[in-house]
């Protein structure tokens, strides 16, 4: 595969078989939306139709697209600059067949797609509760960090609805936030299949969980994740 060609705004690294484009001023790829995408790929059969809420620059959607067979992925992003870079990384791959990205505000999807139209769906939203913490002044940065754009419970309202009764989502999130994740997964119908907590050290305490949702419960718990 011939490198891609950037500008002096953007770097360029090695993801799996992939080149990843990413904006120097924009969000950047991290160790989180790795470990998602591998929580995820356990469950993402070739089947599979995946949508990834806040997909940023794309990583997710290469990191799925080089993990899993998923037949199609679709990556949604609010930020146009952000989405274009995604839309980039996509035809650089050569993944136009399979993957694709829309500039959009994921509260939007309902009223664009039908309940159940997704059997996957992935989010490494923003962790910043809205009116908690600092806001980047810098409009990408602020969007994919802190809840500017849509709440918790307006992400997994939004979920259930593209996943309907059958499909599944993933999420990455702060531990501080479990029981409100649960608790609006609750209102919504969903219930926890598979947990798992993310510690950043050896005998530290768990800073992110991975999650899995769906109608069906059985809570799973697997080994914590050390990065």
């Amino acid at each position: 595969m011939k490198r891609p060609t950037i500008t002096e705004n953007e770097t360029i690294e090695s993801l799996g078989p992939y080149f990843l484009i990413q904006r120097k001023a924009g969000h950047r790829l991290t160790s989180d939306t790795v470990a998602l995408a591998v929580f995820a790929a356990k469950s993402i059969s070739e089947k599979d139709k995946v949508i990834d809420l806040g997909t940023a620059t794309g990583a997710l959607l290469l990191l799925l697209a080089w993990k899993t067979g998923a037949e199609k992925l679709i990556g949604v992003e609010i930020d146009k600059e952000a989405a274009l870079t995604a839309g980039k990384n996509i035809e650089a791959n050569g993944l136009e067949a399979r993957a694709g990205v829309l500039n959009a505000d994921y509260r939007d999807l309902p009223a664009m797609y039908p309940e159940g139209a997704f059997s996957a769906i992935v989010s490494n939203p923003p962790y910043t509760k809205a009116g908690t913490g600092r806001v980047s002044p810098k409009a990408e940065r602020a969007i994919a960090r802190s809840e500017v754009k849509g709440g918790l419970a307006e992400l997994v309202r939004v979920s259930k609805h593209l996943a309907g009764k059958s499909g599944k989502i993933f999420y990455v999130f702060p531990v501080t936030r479990l029981s409100e994740m649960l608790i609006e997964s609750q209102k919504c119908g969903l219930n926890a299949r598979r947990l798992r907590f993310v510690h950043t050290g050896k005998g530290a305490e768990p800073r992110f969980f991975l999650v899995e949702l769906g109608i069906d419960g059985g809570m799973e718990m697997e080994e914590p994740l050390f990065l």
